[in-house]
C-alpha cells in the first residue's frame, strides 16, 4: 500500500553508495558506461528512482546525451549535476569521480571533513 514511500533513493545515497561499487564491479576510471552504472545502481538499490542522478554523477555527457535523447521528459544533464552539487558539494559545480568517491567516505568539498555536513536527502 505504502511501497512508493520506499521507492526513493536520495541523491546523497546514490553518491555515497556507487562510488565503491563502481570501482568493485569495473577497476576506477574517470566515468563509466551508460551500461556499467545501470548495473551497479540495480545491485544496490532496489528500485530505479533517480538512477538520472548516477548517470550525471558517473557517465560523460556525451553518453548521457546519447542515452536520453529519445526521452522528451529527461532532465538535462547539467541541471542533474547541479543538483547534485547543491546536495553534496555546496554549491560546488566542479565534482568528478574523486570527489565523489571522496565524499563517499565522509571526507570532501562541502562535508566539512567528516559525517555528511548538511547535505540532506532529497
Amino acid at each position: 500500500m505504502f511501497s512508493f514511500l520506499f521507492k526513493k533513493n536520495s541523491i546523497t545515497k546514490i553518491a555515497r553508495v556507487m562510488p565503491k561499487a563502481l570501482i568493485k564491479a569495473f577497476d576506477k576510471q574517470s566515468s563509466y558506461s551508460i551500461d556499467e552504472v545501470t548495473d551497479v545502481f540495480n545491485n544496490k538499490f532496489k528500485y530505479p528512482h533517480n538512477i538520472e542522478y548516477a548517470y550525471a554523477m558517473f557517465c560523460s555527457q556525451s553518453s548521457y546525451e546519447e542515452q536520453t535523447q529519445n526521452l522528451a521528459s529527461s532532465l538535462s544533464y547539467s541541471s542533474l549535476r547541479l543538483e547534485v552539487s547543491k546536495k553534496c558539494f555546496s554549491n560546488w559545480p566542479r565534482f568528478n569521480f574523486d570527489s565523489l568517491l571522496m565524499y563517499s567516505q565522509g571526507s570532501g568539498i562541502g562535508d566539512g571533513g567528516g559525517g555528511d555536513g548538511g547535505c540532506g536527502g532529497d
